[in-house]
């Protein structure tokens, strides 16, 4: 075989296989030459497209604008104004670094270049035409820079062959300029495409503004806002609550020194904050700015220069794990003021009465209103245990050791319904509250950021599932599993590995896989930690010796099935997320369920525990488990705005 002949290519090849790095689609021309804007110092950049920007592209800026000199140098390769050596990339603070897009762009495109600076009087007119010889002519000109690129990719038919859809190509770019614009609040961005405005950012600085300009009234009110320093690492912007979601990562903008980046890590580190608050398949919003030190970046690491990497990954991870923590913290910071909590024993509030008689000597406690008086129901009246009417018949009861007690269980009773209910005004509900167990203080401070400190109080059962409150200007509708599963899950976060464990009298013996007797085996040790005793009696086997003490003897086997059929599905099982997992199925398990009454005083326990959470708003599955609605939204429900 004869030895082929080495030579040195062409400076066209060889901006055309630079191009094949740098200037992947549409999208990437106009990133290119927008940071290339904004490291001029512009604060006006307007881009205009055409056919997704494969027929044309035009970037204009107000910026610093070149001489004829310097024009003519930006055309060549590695011709850069950003750095001097190579020390330099130690301590960029500047975009664009290399000096290949604008030939690589011009050795793909029918390029043209007009641009002035200030001291100049005439502008520098450039035209390139797939990388041929420049044509240089003076001519007039605004201050600052304009570039067109027209025929993306003429002369390279392959690559054309690869692009999507104008729609597709156009989404792209238009998803481009939204981060762009995140990234620099202080720059007045505009994109037309097809001569239709698609977004406009009003340039002053205010990173609310621009995300309402972008994003909408909607999101721009549901934000968060991140604010967190060491020594090291700084972490600014904003996130959104986590009912705001969206299936997919493209509304999450991450910065690093001003620079628009993917990165695993950080992607993880927001996952991790929001893990007990959102749904598997959602992600929240995030426009987030992290500041550190140019020396401890590379960012020549991806010919895009879209990604980049930390000398210490650790030290980043924690410091946008805690700041964002921080954020989804920091809106509801309620806490009982005056308060008598209750032990957890003494929450059976529905106690039987040991005899008829002695049930029939209390009278129910109701205000003395005489247009609130119900017609007379021929049952028995419970104890003033906080139920406003006592229609419940009560038989006598086994004894409970209090420690076996769930908080929020109950023996069984038969419940029937009174045949007329009062209605109540708001201070004769509170009337109700003194009356019934004479801790007139025992009230929630429910503290948000925004609206101060309120106070909520619960007014009814829905369905016996939603319960019903108000504050002094907010109704709230609470989903009292949702809220019972936040409380017990936030109790087991808390206790870390000194989960309370129950040991069961006799083993429960459950048939299962040989896979699923592997499974438990390798993790036995988590789990055990975890308050959950499990171990092989054979082949296909399990034995189970203890469990969460919350979980009851009933609902032992569908647990353990759950926790095989978790451990199957999981790919790779990362014992953080074993644990996750685990305390997200106990809480579940042991929450009050939708069907089971509640009296006023449960009620009003379960708003106080759950306001004192740092997650009110969610469960530990994201799901909502309160909702508010101000007075403003219902004066708008019943259109009196």
């Amino acid at each position: 075989m004869n030895e082929q002949k080495v030579q040195l290519l062409d400076q066209n090849t060889a901006n055309q296989i630079a191009a094949g790095e740098v200037v992947e689609k549409p999208a990437s021309v106009v990133k290119e030459l927008v940071e290339n804007s904004l490291d001029a110092g512009a604060d006006n950049i307007e881009v205009t497209i055409f056919g997704g920007g494969t027929e044309y592209i035009r970037v204009v800026d107000n910026g610093s604008g070149m001489s004829e000199e310097n024009a003519k140098l930006a055309v060549l390769r590695h011709a850069t104004s950003k750095i001097r050596a190579a020390e330099d990339l130690l301590h960029l603070n500047t975009l664009g670094f290399r000096g290949e897009a604008l030939p690589s762009i011009a050795s793909v495109s029918n390029f043209q270049l007009l641009t002035r600076p200030v001291t100049e009087e005439f502008a520098t007119s450039i035209k390139i035409e797939g990388g041929d010889q420049a044509e240089c002519i003076a001519t007039g000109g605004h201050t600052g820079t304009t570039i067109i690129v027209e025929n993306l990719f003429f002369n390279v038919p392959a690559r054309r062959k690869f692009l999507r859809t104008v729609q597709t190509e156009s989404r792209y770019i238009s998803e481009l300029i939204t981060k762009l614009a995140l990234s620099r609040p202080d720059v007045r961005f505009k994109l037309i495409s097809n001569d239709k405005e698609v977004l406009s950012t009003p340039g002053n600085g205010d990173l609310v503004e621009t995300i309402k300009a972008l994003y909408g009234k909607n999101v721009s009110e549901e934000l968060l806002t991140v604010d967190f320093a060491d020594s090291e690492v700084k972490v600014r912007g904003f996130i959104g609550k986590p009912t705001l979601l969206k299936g997919t990562r493209q509304w999450q903008t991450l910065l690093v020194n001003g620079r628009i980046i993917t990165n695993r890590m950080i992607a993880k580190a927001i996952d991790h904050a929001y893990q007990s608050q959102i749904p598997k398949s959602g992600f929240p919003f995030a426009v987030l700015n992290i500041n550190v030190d140019t020396e401890s970046i590379d960012v020549n690491v991806h010919p895009q220069k879209s990604e980049i990497k930390f000398s210490d990954d650790s030290t980043v991870y924690k410091a946008m794990y805690k700041a964002l923590t921080d954020a989804l913290t920091r809106p509801m910071s309620a806490k009982p003021q005056d308060m008598t909590l209750l032990d957890d024993s003494e929450l059976q509030v529905f106690k039987p009465a040991e005899t008829a008689a002695e049930a029939a000597e209390i009278p129910a406690v109701l205000p003395e209103s005489s247009e609130n008086k119900p017609v007379e129901a021929k049952t028995q009246v419970l104890p003033a245990s906080g139920s406003n009417t006592g229609a419940i018949k009560t038989e006598p009861a086994p004894e409970y050791k209090a420690q076996q007690q769930s908080v929020w269980k109950e023996p069984e009773y038969t419940y029937r319904p009174p045949k007329t209910e009062p209605v109540y005004t708001i201070s004769e509900t509170r009337d109700v509250f003194d009356k019934q167990d004479n801790i007139a203080s025992n009230i929630i401070d429910f503290t948000d950021t925004d609206s101060g400190v309120d106070t909520i109080w619960p007014l009814g059962q829905v369905d016996r599932t939603f319960i019903v409150a108000q504050s002094e200007d907010s109704l709230f509708l609470i989903d009292q599993h949702a809220a019972h599963e936040r409380i017990l899950y936030d109790k087991l976060v808390a206790a870390h590995n000194d989960i309370p464990a129950q040991q069961m009298l006799i083993p429960l013996y459950i048939d299962v896989t040989s896979q699923d007797v592997n499974l438990i085996e390798e993790h036995r040790e988590e789990f055990l930690r975890l308050g959950v005793d499990i171990e092989a009696a054979g082949e296909a086997m399990l034995r189970v010796s203890s469990l969460p003490a919350d979980i009851k003897a009933d609902d032992a086997e569908d647990f353990v099935r759950e926790i095989t059929q978790m451990l199957a599905e999981l790919r790779t099982i990362d014992p953080s997320d074993l644990r996750q997992n685990i305390l997200h199925m106990t809480a579940c398990k042991a929450a009050i369920k939708a069907g089971e009454v509640l009296n006023m005083r449960q009620m009003r326990q379960l708003i106080i525990d759950l306001c004192n959470t740092e997650h009110p708003f969610t469960c530990p599955h994201g799901r909502p488990c309160m909702v508010e609605i101000n007075s403003a939204e219902l004066y708008k429900m019943f259109k009196r705005t």
